[in-house]
């Protein structure tokens, strides 16, 4: 049987006058007057007024009554998110400075805790790879690299004349650096995949307070910064098969790679490194952006500050600033293990002294109330939104202060479980019916709990500026905050109930897929191809379920936006454990076909024509759109759409003010270099009336010129205004001086 809504009482004020005024003939015949400018007529009219009021807030289901729907259907609306973003500490103290974890950094009103301890060290660290150097191109180059095998130790050029006798020619290489300012763009991140040894150095640079010798046996903190921007363009058919770029949801989400710390022993030393042990690793094996923990030997430092080394293999690689060089009191090198089938990516930034924080506060312990010994006990937390997991609480037995457990529902407790719920955003714990509840008299408290979160914690770099109750150390934050989200609104929660009630947190059909990527936050839209296998995409693959992911923004490309392999991970993080078993998932980013549009406008008289042309080309950007509220539908151009010259025509007629089109729109694809076909790079411009697109690209519009008059050439831009005649020397006027 149909769901039918019940309607309590739907009377408008119409109603309720012409029911009032039939009323009067049996409580007072004697009033006959029924017109409108009776005194009593406007009294019913006003009491009816009233009573339709009344009635729509009757009508009305309050929100109490809706969140508790929700919660009867154990659905609950996604809480705040937390941002984070690392910590660099700065000091001049040689014994250094130590932050518990737990500390607040503030970013002006925004409040950040560090994750972990820290102890500050006055160094600062220098990151270099060992990039093979080009072939020699002439005389002068060549010489350059016999005078390098001259200044090599002679046993090691020995080595070397050896082999180039043998065939083997030596390799010849230059000093990298990895950028010391992540956001500053003074150079491209340092592919470590790339280099001769395949390996990452760092050192360790002392400064005027530094006292090697008080660094015996203690840990460094090394922030590292991987650079996980998908590598455009992105062709899903014709991308490079050594791209580091994981698609597969399994290996987005795997185990992390194992890595190798050593310390360099120095040019003298029987053994050439030792081995240093790593305490902590956020970074998931110098995967993505976090903070590696290393234990110092008691034999540090391994030899003067300022050694260098013989450029070999086993030596760091010379620094071509000498007052740098004269600064280093050690050096450590990251590679991978020799089984490992992966190699140490892009990375764009390392750090000393830093340390993980999150945008939350650890509330005091509360003591929340007395036990009533009855079922569904609630009792309410005095800070929120409270972050999942974060909440110690603890109830008061015969025997002592017991601890509870929390759990998302009650489904699976028994009658002697120790279970309580929380209402993360309202800051609410309760007590099941059908487990434990504090009985009679026992108090109920919590030792801590962690609470913050929101959107207006995703502050800017060199935002964090103060630690509280921390002396001797400056504090910044050399990348950007992220990750930091509002709570759903109960809007949202509603609108999503259907989709939740039938899909039960299962991914099983396309629109789970998609419902549920939606959920991971900064996807800003997501599209399922079943069958699809990215190695294989022309080919339909059984079994096989590809994700394309949009994300929410992307500033190198704000028209065109690509995931970066964080957001990758997060969403494959969320989807294979709600896919069927038989499923293989991957999580793909867009692919986008570069296409040009050229038009020219005649603006009706009384408009103003730039007007008009700003507006056509607004509204040809906005169609073309891959991300809601754009597109043709208002969800973003539609995967494999083709892009169609008659319809773009259509859609620009529709500006106001605009008489007609000037000849036809011109509509022109970008071709790869040497093929007439392709995504992205610098081929040439292939005027077409349509543009076919394949079933995961969407376009990106690389150009677009709307001129008064005839189109312009396609593809060609506006172009610079002609010089002057006569080829003039231009020179500017100095003003003048009185």
């Amino acid at each position: 049987m149909p769901l039918i809504g019940p309607i309590l009482d739907d009377r408008t004020f119409e109603q309720l006058r012409d029911e009032l005024v039939k009323r009067i003939p049996v409580y007072a015949p004697e009033w006959t007057d029924h017109n409108t400018g009776d005194p009593g007529i406007a009294l019913l009219e006003l009491f009816a007024h009233l009573g339709e009021s009344l009635l729509f807030r009757f009508n009305q289901i309050p929100d109490a009554t809706k969140v508790a729907f929700l919660r009867l259907l154990g659905v609950r609306p996604r809480p705040a998110l937390t941002a984070r973003t690392l910590l660099v500490l700065d000091t001049e103290r040689p014994e250094g400075v130590q932050v518990l974890r737990g500390t607040e950094a503030r970013a002006g009103a925004v409040v950040f805790e560090t994750e972990n301890e820290v102890v500050a060290w006055p160094l600062e660290v220098g990151a270099v790879g060992k990039t093979a150097a080009p072939e020699a191109p002439g005389t002068t180059e060549a010489r350059r690299r016999a005078n390098a095998l001259d200044a090599l130790p002679d046993a090691v050029r020995a080595r070397v004349r050896a082999q180039e006798q043998s065939g083997v020619k030596p390799l010849f290489y230059v000093t990298t650096a990895v950028p010391d300012d992540p956001l500053a763009g003074d150079g491209p991140p340092l592919d470590v995949s790339t280099t001769v040894d395949q390996s990452l150095w760092v050192a360790l640079l002392g400064k005027n307070t530094t006292d090697p010798a008080l660094l015996r046996g203690r840990t460094l903190f090394l922030g590292v910064a991987l650079d996980e921007e998908v590598p455009r363009p992105f062709d899903l058919v014709a991308r490079d098969p050594g791209d580091p770029t994981r698609l597969r949801a399994g290996d987005l989400v795997t185990a992390p790679p194992g890595f190798h710390w050593e310390l360099w022993n120095g040019p003298t030393a029987p053994t050439a490194f030792a081995p240093l042990a790593v305490l902590a690793d956020t970074t998931r094996g110098l995967t993505t952006t976090g903070v590696v923990s290393l234990t110092l030997p008691e034999a540090f430092p391994a030899h003067p500050a300022g050694t260098t080394g013989d450029g070999g293999l086993n030596s760091p690689p010379p620094l071509d600033d000498a007052d740098l060089a004269a600064r280093v009191v050690g050096w450590l090198r990251v590679r991978r293990p020799a089984g490992e089938n992966d190699a140490i990516h892009r990375v764009r930034w390392v750090g000393v002294n830093a340390v993980g924080a999150v945008q939350a506060r650890t509330a005091t312990p509360e003591l929340l109330g007395t036990g009533t010994g009855d079922a569904g006990q609630a009792y309410r937390l005095t800070r929120r939104p409270v972050l999942a997991a974060s909440t110690r609480l603890e109830v008061e037995e015969p025997d002592g202060w017991r601890p509870w457990d929390e759990v998302e529902d009650f489904a699976a407790s028994g009658p002697f479980d120790r279970h309580y719920s929380l209402d993360a955003e309202a800051g609410l714990v309760r007590f099941g019916t059908r487990c434990r509840v504090p009985r009679i008299g026992e108090r109920v408290r919590v030792t801590s709990y962690r609470h913050g979160g929101g959107s207006t914690g995703n502050v800017p770099a060199g935002a964090v500026s103060s630690l509280t109750g921390v002396t001797g150390a400056k504090v910044r934050n050399p990348l950007p905050a992220a990750g930091g989200a509002d709570p759903a609104s109960l809007a949202d929660a509603l609108d999503a109930l259907p989709a939740e009630v039938h899909r039960r947190d299962r991914a099983v059909t396309a629109d789970d897929f998609r419902s549920l990527a939606l959920q991971v936050p900064g996807v800003r839209r997501a599209e399922t191809l079943p069958l699809l296998h990215p190695d294989t995409p022309t080919q339909p693959a059984a079994g096989v379920v590809s994700v394309l992911v949009f994300p929410a923004e992307d500033l190198r490309d704000p028209g065109a936006p690509l995931p970066d392999l964080a957001l990758l991970r997060q969403v494959a993080a969320h989807l294979d454990p709600r896919r069927l078993v038989t499923t293989e998932l991957y999580v793909i980013p867009p692919t986008y076909v570069d296409i040009a549009v050229s038009v020219g406008v005649r603006a009706r008289e009384g408009y103003q024509p730039d007007a008009v042309r700003r507006w056509v080309e607004l509204i040809l950007r906005q169609y073309l759109a891959p991300l809601p509220p754009y597109g043709p539908d208002g969800a973003g151009w539609p995967l494999g759409r083709a892009v169609r010259r008659a319809e773009l025509e259509a859609v620009a007629a529709q500006v106001e003010g605009l008489e007609y089109l000037e000849d036809e729109l011109l509509l022109a694809r970008r071709s790869a270099p040497g093929t007439g076909s392709g995504t992205g790079g610098a081929g040439e411009w292939s005027a077409l009336p349509l543009v076919p697109l394949r079933p995961w690209e969407v376009p990106r519009l690389a150009e677009i010129t709307v001129v008064t008059g005839g189109p312009l050439p396609v593809g060609t831009g506006y172009g610079s205004p002609p010089p002057p005649p006569g080829d003039p020397v231009i020179v500017p006027l100095p003003p003048e001086v009185c």
